[in-house]
């Protein structure tokens, strides 16, 4: 039996079914090595291009709370 891990929660992260589509079309061109980074930033998630360097706005499934009325 495996023991369960009590490890500290670092981050939550919520896709819509769009910004999965999205990670599916882009997975071949933004992956490294078979595997895609997301990165979690205070606007939203992000993409690296582990190739130019840059990264292309994924999404933000929904509004933080102090920006909605």
């Amino acid at each position: 039996m495996i023991a369960a891990c009590n490890e500290r929660k670092l981050a939550d992260a919520e896709f819509s079914r769009d910004m999965v589509e999205t990670m599916l079309q882009y997975f071949d061109a933004y992956a490294d090595g078979g595997v895609l980074t997301v990165e979690v930033r205070e606007g939203g998630l992000w993409l690296p291009n582990p190739v130019t360097g840059g990264r292309q706005f994924l999404g933000l499934a929904k509004l933080p709370g102090y920006l909605r009325h």
